[in-house]
């Protein structure tokens, strides 16, 4: 599913942000990956998310070595995978229903696909009767919720969730890591990069440790 061979990433003001990282994921794995600021798991992400290619190594996901892709498949190799961001990056002026259906808009899907498939991803997500509210109207786990809806409409192999409880209480933090156990429980390999180490501790997954660009830890959960 996601498969890393000695990759490593050097920005061109001469600082390695990874070196020589080899990391395999299998799919329906859901794994943590964690580590100080600077220790390169924000790089980590923006490589699996192609907004970044490594310097040298190769990632392969879903069977593609995605550093060869084309810039115009490169959209194509994103529907694949969903994002989850910590400042939701929800469009302000769309309810919650339009920020969903946006995204499948973006591919072109089907009026009929869309008007089937929003309701079906906001009801997975607890959202089914906001769907006329706004941004500025809910809660911020309400706002991660829609984002985790959004990036779940398009049927996406892969989940990666970048610091998602980053900005909610405890109590919202702990919600939206059960949906996100109960979306990898259905079949979606989910990959989180948090600092939160009381939810990692509570929940027992795998997680993977990144100090100064390389792999410190890797220890299974259950």
């Amino acid at each position: 599913m996601i498969r890393l061979d000695h990759v490593s990433k050097t920005y061109e003001a001469g600082v390695q942000a990874l070196d020589d990282i080899s990391l395999h994921i299998a799919p329906g794995e859901f794994v943590f990956i964690m580590g100080d600021s600077g220790s390169g798991k924000s790089t980590l992400i923006k490589l699996l998310q192609k907004e970044l290619n490594p310097t040298r190594g190769k990632i392969m996901i879903n069977g593609k070595d995605i550093s060869k892709l084309k810039q115009k498949q490169v959209p194509d190799f994103r529907r694949k995978v969903g994002v989850v961001f910590q400042d939701f990056r929800l469009l302000q002026d769309r309810n919650v229903y339009e920020n969903v259906a946006f995204a499948m808009r973006v591919i072109e899907a089907p009026r009929r696909e869309i008007k089937k498939r929003v309701p079906y991803v906001l009801s997975l997500v607890g959202l089914a009767a906001k769907y006329r509210s706004f941004p500025r109207q809910l809660s911020g786990g309400e706002q991660q919720r829609v984002a985790i809806a959004r990036a779940l409409v398009n049927r996406p192999k892969i989940i990666l969730a970048d610091e998602p409880t980053g900005n909610l209480d405890g109590g919202n933090a702990r919600e939206i890591m059960k949906l996100l156990e109960e979306i990898n429980e259905r079949g979606t390999t989910v990959v989180v990069v948090t600092h939160n180490t009381e939810i990692v501790r509570a929940m027992n997954k795998r997680v993977i440790i990144i100090d100064r660009g390389n792999v410190a830890s890797d220890q299974g959960g259950e």
